[in-house]
Order: C-alpha cells, then sequence, then structure tokens
C-alpha cells in the first residue's frame, strides 16, 4: 500500500522513492550495509527492489538501468534519510565505504545536513533535524 502526504491542496507526495543504478544487487548491498536499511521487496525478475528504514516510514525503490528507462543511474533526485544522529551515522558510513560531497551544512537551531554519494553517482543526504516541528527531513 502506497502512503500519501498531503503537501498543498492538489498536490501530494508519495512516500516511496526511486532510484536507478547499474548494478541492483551491489546497490541493494550498499544500501542495507552502508546505509543501514531493510530489504523488504526484490524481484530480480523485473530489476526493482525496495527497502525501507528500521522503524519503516517512506520506502526507496530501486530500479535496476535498462533500455526501456530514460534516466539512467547517477540522473536521480536527491533522497534523505532521517537521521538520529548526523556525525555517528556519517563517521559509521564512511567507514564502510560511503563518499561525502562537501561538509556538513548546518541550519542552526533546525537541521544538521551531509550530502553523499552512492557508488552509481546517486546523490543522497543524512539530515539530522535540530528540533521536531517540522517534516520536511
Amino acid at each position: 500500500m502506497v502512503k500519501w502526504c498531503v503537501i498543498t491542496r492538489g498536490f501530494y507526495v508519495s512516500e516511496r522513492n526511486w532510484i536507478v543504478v547499474k548494478d541492483i544487487r551491489s546497490a541493494v548491498r550498499y544500501y542495507t550495509d552502508v546505509v543501514g536499511l531493510q530489504l523488504v521487496e526484490f524481484n530480480e525478475e523485473y530489476g526493482w527492489a525496495e527497502l525501507e528504514g528500521s522503524d519503516g516510514g517512506s520506502r526507496l525503490g530501486i530500479a535496476q538501468e535498462n533500455e526501456l528507462e530514460k534516466v539512467k543511474a547517477g540522473q536521480n533526485a536527491v533522497i534523505t534519510f532521517s537521521v538520529d544522529d548526523l556525525e555517528a551515522s556519517k563517521k559509521k558510513m564512511m567507514h564502510q565505504g560511503a563518499k561525502c560531497e562537501g561538509d556538513v551544512i548546518e541550519i542552526p537551531g533546525h537541521v544538521k545536513m551531509q550530502t553523499l554519494i552512492d557508488p552509481d553517482g546517486n546523490c543522497f543526504q543524512i539530515c539530522e533535524l535540530l528540533h521536531h516541528s517540522c517534516c520536511h527531513c
């Protein structure tokens, strides 16, 4: 079941985002071993996997690059994963081979963000909310 979040009247955001990768098996290993997501669905025949965080929530879809899809690996939107402790998460992910893009960006009193790059060149962010009155991250 796909859940939807109403942003404004007539505009909805799915709680599932997806990226395209060159090697779906390697990508699943990366997002489970390095990022810490859990695999909830994998269909190699159709080149599709879905992962989610330990508490559920939004799912990340991973699609195998193919000749029918115009979007290629590394040409995707930036996805964001909320973490409780940005520095600890960053350190653990870097120890497991993650590559950072730039420095931590902090908006004092609101959020800390770090952009990383997966092996296919897809950017993603880890984000620590410094207060919990907003659900954008």
